[in-house]
């Protein structure tokens, strides 16, 4: 399914620079911030931390840069309205300096230039793109430029992908001896002289991620291979690829030349670096705790006094912001230190990464640093992030969106009671917020978590087939599939396990109270789940030769869909979709509505935090006016009056002009191949029944992964025949009943 958004185009280029000395550090604790939040100490005082410097550049649409001796060289982009034409610039930027100069180099009207190189000499290399109407193609040039713009030479390399069925170029590297590599389609790499002139190729049989120029002068590719990422270099004597670096870091993108033997590898949480003499790798920092988002960073180099530079576009805002990051290696003790509040998740969201540097930025007292436990293996980092946190090691403040064990967290006294902090604030007011969001972790008296911002997840059905009133139990279900033709769809592509985690997995609250430890699945109920859900097909395959959605929905082959309501338009999709009225019947459940808050943003405190005033300091920020009607895109705000703004908004019709007639135009266009909706502005009747699905959810949604690890191994015996529905629900109620009683 595709969805496109209307929007205006606009790009403009200013330059204005001005610099922030953060004080806060980060760097090499010595440890592994994936196991535990207290820092290891070498003689009572950290190895080293990074001070970031920030460099404000207003450039819109910086796409290529590349840092060579006291320069910065860039490109970017200015978009002509009313042509409708698009021009690049080269630039150049004295490192340190305020003003930056566009060097004298011509590009073409819609061209774009792809990389960007500076030799020994000063000169630059560009990839130039162009698409031919004539040709029906994209055009790819190489050109050599000196600084005054003098062409020194140009070499046609769309000639490269005459045999190629879908040709392009992406990288471009050049080696001591002044021979050029360009990476592209299907894997290869073109060698050229330094000339221009095709000397060879290469493949890699994977696909390149990243070309660099070693210390070493040789030319490296990184790409994914069997073993994960690999660094590579070519040899251009033997046309071939050459040695083989080992024991890289969980890096995958930016590998660049760090110094003598060094390389800088990046991911978007850290960055290391790699010697290639000893293969072996240091972190050297966290991105997050040096207050710098990494999603965002588009380059990294060391200069030439030693710090590295990080280029970082942020494309969060309307208007793309740019800046240059200076990182400084210092002592700990030559940096003004602040009281650290740890903040722990499996997996840190943009919004939580947004607001901690914020919060560092502004805040004198405190710095929150940053844990993040997940990564390859998310059940390793579930299983860390829970050990660390109930063993008494956790983070002060804990992720509860990505957790999946909050009740057991509250049943061990894990969590602070927020009751209290919310008393004390005279500008947090509980009347103010959506109910059923604010209180989602509220359990008898006391509040455990604060929810900002948040999805409804729930099940939707023609009217005509679940009726009008939400919540259904498992005997519902069973009885609309037999009123249905044989090959009706309940969900799309239902295989067992699906179906058992549609009708119990979503909310293990059903099964299981952690406060008493009592357990629910030798009742009959679970038996009556695992029987529907061994009526599918214990593997689905996808064909594109399938009817699309829509049809199946339409022709009442398809009856339902699970849905995550964080705005109108979704809602106003389906009821396009389904043609007739809908129902939120919800998952079903043993009882209540079966719809679910599901926090986009959960946090609270650890009862273990050594400052809980700091650590609700950062929280509260997550419940004010400014964040609430500013800073939450694609959710539902917790409070009301931001609500009520954004369902205004959405009942607002849009238009645009044409000879000066108004023109209604769609928010948004959803579309298949045989379907597509134009989403207006809502009525008054839609918004009345997103509403009501708020005020209907049966709190948040509740899961556990070793519970539903449990479930699954046992169901599978079910689903295999080797065991009866009876016989595996005896045995998830044992196992389940020990697992909570050992962790209440």
């Amino acid at each position: 399914m595709k969805r496109k958004k209307f929007f205006k185009k606009t790009l403009a280029v200013c330059l204005a620079l001005g610099c922030v000395m953060q004080l806060a550090g980060c760097g090499n604790k010595g440890g592994d911030d994936k196991g535990s939040s207290k820092d290891n100490e070498t003689d009572g005082q950290k190895d080293y931390v990074y001070v970031a410097e920030f460099q404000d550049v207003d450039v819109e649409n910086l796409s290529s840069s590349v840092v060579k001796g006291d320069s910065i060289y860039y490109t970017t982009g200015e978009y002509n309205e009313e042509t409708e034409e698009y021009k690049q610039q080269v630039c150049k930027l004295k490192i340190g300096e305020t003003a930056s100069e566009t060097l004298p180099i011509e590009v073409e009207q819609d061209t774009y230039l792809n990389s960007l190189q500076v030799d020994e000499e000063g000169n630059l290399m560009v990839i130039v793109n162009k698409y031919s109407e004539e040709e029906g193609e994209n055009l790819y040039l190489l050109k050599k430029y000196s600084q005054d713009g003098t062409e020194l030479f140009s070499y046609d390399l769309t000639s490269l992908g005459k045999d190629e069925e879908s040709f392009y170029v992406q990288y471009m590297a050049e080696d001591a001896k002044g021979n050029i590599y360009i990476g592209g389609s299907e894997s290869k790499v073109w060698i050229l002289d330094n000339t221009g002139t095709q000397v060879g190729m290469v493949s890699t049989d994977n696909w390149i991620n990243s070309m660099l120029t070693l210390s070493n002068g040789n030319v490296a590719v990184s790409y994914y291979g069997g073993d994960g990422i690999t660094l590579q270099e070519i040899d251009p004597g033997t046309k071939s690829l050459g040695k083989t670096y080992h024991n890289l870091p969980d890096a995958y993108n930016n590998f660049v030349a760090g110094g003598e033997n060094k390389v800088l590898m990046m991911g978007n949480s850290k960055l290391y670096e790699y010697d290639i003499e000893t293969e072996t790798s240091t972190e050297l920092l966290n991105w997050i705790n040096c207050d710098v988002d990494g999603d965002y960073i588009r380059g990294v180099s060391v200069l030439e006094d030693g710090r590295i530079l990080a280029i970082s576009v942020d494309w969060s805002d309307e208007q793309a912001k740019t800046e240059m990051i200076y990182l400084t290696k210092k002592l700990p003790s030559e940096v003004v230190q602040k009281e650290t509040i740890t903040l722990g998740a499996i997996y840190i969201s943009q919004d939580v990464k947004r607001n901690v540097i914020a919060f560092n930025k502004s805040n004198e007292k405190y710095h929150v640093e940053v844990i993040e436990y997940g990564g390859d293996d998310w059940e390793a980092g579930i299983a860390r992030f829970t050990s660390d946190i109930m063993s008494g090691n956790g983070p002060d403040i804990i992720d509860l969106s990505t957790s999946a064990s909050v009740d057991m967290f509250i049943a061990k006294g894990i969590l602070e009671d927020l009751n209290p902090y919310i008393d004390a604030d005279t500008q947090i007011k509980r009347e103010d917020y959506v109910e059923k969001a604010f209180n989602a972790y509220v359990k008898g008296d006391k509040m455990y978590g604060i929810v900002p911002a948040f999805t409804v997840q729930t099940v939707i059905g023609r009217t005509s087939d679940v009726g009008s009133e939400p919540g259904w139990t498992i005997d519902d279900v069973i009885a609309l599939m037999d009123s249905k033709p044989e090959g009706t769809e309940l969900f799309e592509y239902c295989s067992k396990d699906s179906v058992l985690n549609y009708c119990c997995m979503m909310a293990i609250d059903n099964f299981v109270d952690w406060e008493t430890g009592e357990c629910k699945f030798d009742d009959g109920y679970f038996e009556k789940v695992l029987e529907f859900a061994n009526r599918f097909p214990k593997e689905v395959n996808w064909s594109e030769d399938d009817e699309s959605t829509p049809t199946k929905i339409q022709n009442g082959k398809l009856l339902l869909q699970t849905f995550s309501a964080s705005d109108m338009e979704y809602y106003q999709m389906y009821s396009l979709m389904y043609g007739d009225p809908i129902t939120f019947i919800g998952y079903p459940t043993n009882g209540g509505s079966g719809s679910y808050i599901t926090p986009a943003v959960a946090l609270g405190i650890n009862t273990k935090a050594e400052s809980k005033d700091g650590a609700w300091e950062f929280l509260r920020n997550f419940l004010t006016e400014d964040y609430q009607k500013n800073d939450i895109e694609w959710y539902f705000p917790c409070l009301q009056s931001a609500l009520d703004a954004q369902f205004e908004e959405a009942m607002k019709e849009d238009y645009y002009e044409v000879d000066g007639e108004k023109i209604k135009q769609p928010k948004t266009t959803w579309g298949y191949d045989d379907w597509e909706a134009e989403i207006y502005a809502a009525t008054q009747e839609q918004v009345d029944a997103v509403k009501e699905l708020i005020n209907i959810t049966d709190g948040v949604s509740i899961s556990n992964q070793e519970i539903s690890n449990i479930i699954s191994e046992e169901a599978g015996a079910f689903f295999d025949g080797q065991k009866s529905a009876k016989d595996v629900a005896d045995i998830v109620q044992s196992r389940v009943k020990i697992y909570v009683n050992e962790n209440k």
